[in-house]
């Protein structure tokens, strides 16, 4: 019953003159994503989505820089389809976002609090005799400094 009132309101807000040149953007927005669906790896392109498109300028928005650096290496082909597609497409940009839902807590992939490692007896026995065994240099004050940071937590 919400989603018929939400859509209703939205159908008429589609009619105002202020909110028609949104709506058509958002419209055109919505069809370069199926297309970018069709024409990109589907390994890729179920981890982006596209950020804007203004005068022939489209981003594109990506998970992380992993999914960013082969996307770069699919620009070219990807510009040719959208322009064989029908869209005035002349640059695209790459922009990695995180992922805002993951952040708060609404997404299927849970992010997990920070929690402090802990280093066993044995292992703390270990950096023990390696600090002792060390001269005096920038790795001693590391492992000793590591020491000192386990013995208070």
């Amino acid at each position: 019953m919400t989603t018929r009132k939400i859509n209703f309101f939205l159908g008429a807000l589609r009619l105002t003159p202020h909110h028609q040149r949104l709506f058509g953007h958002m419209d055109e927005l919505t069809a370069m994503q199926r297309v970018f669906m069709e024409i990109a790896p589907p390994q890729l392109a179920q981890c982006c989505t596209l950020g804007g498109f203004s005068e022939g300028n489209l981003t594109i928005c990506t998970h992380n820089g992993a999914i960013a650096a082969k996307l770069r290496q699919t620009l070219p082909s990807l510009l040719l389809r959208f322009q064989a597609k029908g869209y005035e497409v002349t640059a695209i940009r790459v922009a990695v976002q995180a992922d805002y839902l993951a952040i708060t807590g609404n997404s299927s992939s849970t992010v997990l609090p920070e929690r402090r490692r802990r280093i066993g007896p044995a292992g703390m026995e270990s950096l023990n005799g390696l600090a002792t065994e060390l001269p005096p240099s920038p790795l001693k004050t590391a492992v000793e400094s590591l020491l000192k940071k386990q013995k208070k937590s």
